[in-house]
């Protein structure tokens, strides 16, 4: 176990570059903690002053960053100690190889965090359903009375935790939400949690990774260095993540929503989720009667199948995190009723062909939003559903506006896109608060 304490000692007066800025709370945590150590903080990042603009203005009243964006270049990084990754630069980037190559360090907020962290971790991945279960076991811990760490792709940053009371106290359990990203830079470092949980396993990500193999073999790094002793908590349910419990040495535990006299059966929703709660909950000995405690108060998360508003008995249902067709496609076989669909946007070298089977069965009328996914959404719902009517619109406000001239009462608005974001929006948490904002408008 690497010294946090000599760790940040060494830092004062180092040059440290955060490679990433973004908007999503990572590098911009990243940047106030180094400068915070007395550190020479220098932000890198290609995307523009204006683009970052929100990060940009919290990072001002700092003497010690200093900026350079609007690219990325091996310059940039002259004379750094220390370079502060952003996870969704690859390693295979060849600045970053040539980077290694030159000796620098380079280290992520997760890399970082499982060096020096002194408790146990419980990991949580999958291509959906991460955030809602990372929540729950959350949840089901600290009602126990444990002592929880909540971090990592959940939108809060680990450098949050990053003083020796946090790290070092042994008696801390982090329940850490990491995607395929970040499951990469724990290859780098050899580590896994101790106990990790596999929700599902969906195309994904194919424009980073070419193929279904290679992002398989991403997620299979949760548990590629467990030890024995260690927990492997898998989906029954799911065939192909049935088969990452073969020839592991960490001992092997299948949850699954059938599973008789589970407290998860009385709660119609999220009931996967919910599933693969109770059985971390198990290992850490939550008691039965606090399980059924947080489940029947358990309300969901914001940005999944999150309803806003009935406006006029029309419902709005907000599910922007559903970036990929598999999981617009489950999340509309959920829908009672034909939906209003406010879809498209942009692709990840995935397929459409199930996603348009799916919309011609549960989707009165779509509203498709700009993108290089919508013409190929498009082109396979002219096969099936040739009849079914679509609507193009350039922003969201828009699309809000013309499904609620085009609801009667009783229907269910849907956002549900099953593609990404960008391009339009920031990032999928942006379109969905652009989605909220335009449906308070119509009250």
């Amino acid at each position: 176990m690497k010294n946090f304490r000599q760790f940040i000692k060494s830092l004062k007066g180092k040059r440290v570059v955060v490679w990433g800025l973004g908007l999503n709370q990572g590098g911009l945590e990243a940047a106030k903690y180094f400068a915070g150590l007395k550190a020479e903080v220098i932000i890198v990042d290609p995307k523009s002053k204006a683009e970052l603009e929100k990060s940009v203005t919290v990072l001002r009243r700092f003497s010690n960053i200093k900026f350079s964006l609007g690219r990325q270049e091996e310059a940039q990084f002259n004379g750094a100690d220390l370079a502060i990754k952003n996870p969704a630069i690859s390693w295979e980037l060849p600045l970053v190889k040539k980077l290694l190559r030159k000796k620098l360090r380079i280290e992520t907020d997760v890399t970082l965090f499982f060096q020096y962290f002194r408790g146990e971790v419980v990991g949580i991945t999958g291509s959906k359903g991460k955030t809602t279960t990372t929540t729950l076991i959350e949840r089901l811990l600290t009602r126990s009375g444990k002592k929880v760490v909540l971090g990592g792709n959940i939108r809060v940053s680990l450098f949050s935790y990053f003083n020796a009371k946090s790290l070092e106290n042994k008696n801390k359990i982090a329940v850490l939400e990491l995607s395929s990203f970040q499951l990469e830079d724990l290859e780098r470092i050899k580590k896994s949690p101790r106990v990790a949980v596999v929700t599902n396993l969906l195309r994904d990500h194919l424009n980073r990774y070419g193929s279904y193999a290679k992002y398989a073999a991403a997620k299979k790094n949760i548990f590629r260095f467990q030890k024995r002793g260690d927990f492997l908590i898998l989906n029954k349910e799911d065939k192909r993540v049935r088969e990452f419990g073969k020839g592991v040495k960490s001992k092997v535990i299948f949850y699954s929503t059938a599973a008789s006299n589970n407290p998860v059966l009385s709660n119609k929703n999220n009931q996967s989720n919910l599933a693969a709660a109770l059985a971390v909950g198990k290992i850490f000995k939550v008691k039965r009667e606090v399980a059924e405690k947080v489940i029947n108060s358990f309300k969901g998360v914001p940005y999944r199948m999150e309803k806003i508003a009935v406006v006029k008995n029309i419902t709005f249902i907000n599910d922007t995190t559903a970036t990929i067709p598999d999981a617009a496609i489950n999340n509309l076989k959920t829908c009672p009723q034909k939906v209003i669909l406010i879809g498209g946007g942009s692709d990840k070298n995935l397929k459409f062909k199930g996603f348009a089977k799916t919309i011609a069965k549960k989707v009165k009328k779509i509203i498709l939003l700009p993108g290089n996914a919508t013409p190929l959404i498009i082109k396979e719902l002219k096969v099936v559903a040739p009849d079914l009517k679509r609507i193009e619109v350039g922003s969201m406000d828009k699309a809000v506006k013309t499904a609620y001239k085009s609801a009667c009462a009783g229907d269910v608005v849907l956002l549900s896109p099953g593609a990404t974001s960008f391009g339009l929006f920031k990032n999928e948490f942006d379109r969905g608060d652009q989605f909220n904002k335009a449906v308070k408008k119509l009250h």
